[in-house]
């Protein structure tokens, strides 16, 4: 049985594309909306419609992650390597991808029906900004699917409709960008990915710890999560024979009893990848407590008594070379900001 995946392997920020020909609707509009948020706004359609469009020199993620290699046989291998996805912390364009278009259905020039038909991506969503007069023209695009909401221009509550449609339909977005990605570890997918409660402590940890991104890694099994300003983290998810297997490399290499009782309780977990105590050759102790962080468990809401053992790691070290400065979130907000 092919399970569905709870959890997208990635997520990153991208870009919102807001169109109105109003300047002073859309500067008011652009004042409310989150610092956090990525947005280009634009009074000219074409000029917006030609940024949608444009393609960017770095293909998606999920292109890069497969390739195509031959058999002993000869016959074409298609060939899954994971290690790529982690890598794209290095890449700031990822941030430029365009995952939602708002736009104004009342423009002289081109209105928001022609514009949204004109988005060649199929992975955009599109949600449209309609006066009382549109709505039924609105709602015609809408079950038509040529548009995937839309939002009455001038109510009260416009601001935080909007909010809430762009968070959903950028969830939307990648949800279809990463199906072949999802398809691919559909058949033997890390234990964590398709768990509903995973899924559930993962979001919440995300909100907790501000962080904005996360990607598969493995060795150990987990996330790399990023805050905005590229601080990293790293969350360590192991299931019981994973964390027995840390358990007993510790008392193999004579890690400190409170190391060893700690990782037999499950009150703590080891993030040991790159710096083994197997391949330590210091004069001085192996660094346990540098390597070992606070756990909790989590009960897996499918069947059965799986249990889930989780820890972060705040600024582990790690085998990429990173660049913060130019490669995170803020960095790209900068960037908008100064256009």
């Amino acid at each position: 049985m092919i399970e569905t995946l709870s959890l997208p392997p990635y997520f990153h920020p991208t870009t919102v594309c807001l169109v109105d020909d109003n300047e002073s609707f859309l500067r008011s509009l652009s004042l409310e909306i989150p610092e956090t948020l990525a947005f280009r706004g634009f009074t000219d359609p074409q000029l917006a419609l030609d940024l949608v469009n444009r393609k960017l020199s770095l293909p998606p993620l999920v292109d890069r992650c497969f390739s195509m290699e031959h058999g002993s046989d000869q016959d074409p291998v298609i060939h899954l390597d994971l290690s790529i996805i982690e890598q794209e912390i290095n890449h700031r364009e990822r941030f430029e991808r365009i995952s939602v278009v708002l736009v104004d259905y009342a423009m002289p020039s081109v209105d928001g029906l022609q514009f949204c038909a004109g988005v060649r991506d199929p992975y955009i969503r599109k949600a449209m900004l309609t006066g009382v007069a549109d709505e039924k023209l609105a709602v015609e695009a809408f079950n038509a699917g040529l548009i995937h909401r839309f939002i009455p221009k001038h109510t009260a509550t416009a601001i935080d409709k909007l909010l809430s449609f762009i968070e959903e339909l950028q969830q939307m977005y990648f949800g279809q960008y990463t199906a072949r990605l999802q398809n691919a570890l559909a058949i033997n997918p890390p234990g964590f990915l398709v768990d509903p409660a995973i899924a559930s402590r993962v979001k919440q940890l995300i909100a907790e710890h501000q962080l904005v991104e996360y990607y598969l890694v493995n060795d150990p099994p987990g996330f790399l999560m990023l805050r905005a300003d590229g601080t990293v983290v790293r969350l360590v998810l192991l299931d019981d024979r994973e964390r027995q297997q840390q358990l007993d490399l510790a008392r193999r290499h004579h890690a400190p009893e409170s190391i060893v009782n700690g990782l037999a309780s499950g009150t703590l977990l080891a993030l040991l990848s790159g710096d083994s105590p197997a391949d330590y050759f210091g004069s001085e102790p192996f660094p346990w407590s540098d390597s070992v962080a606070a756990a909790e468990q989590i009960q897996s809401a499918q069947q059965g008594t799986r249990t889930w053992h989780l820890a972060l790691f705040q600024d582990p070290a790690t085998d990429i070379d990173f660049d913060p400065a130019r490669c995170c979130y803020n960095a790209y907000l900068e960037t908008l900001d100064s256009q």
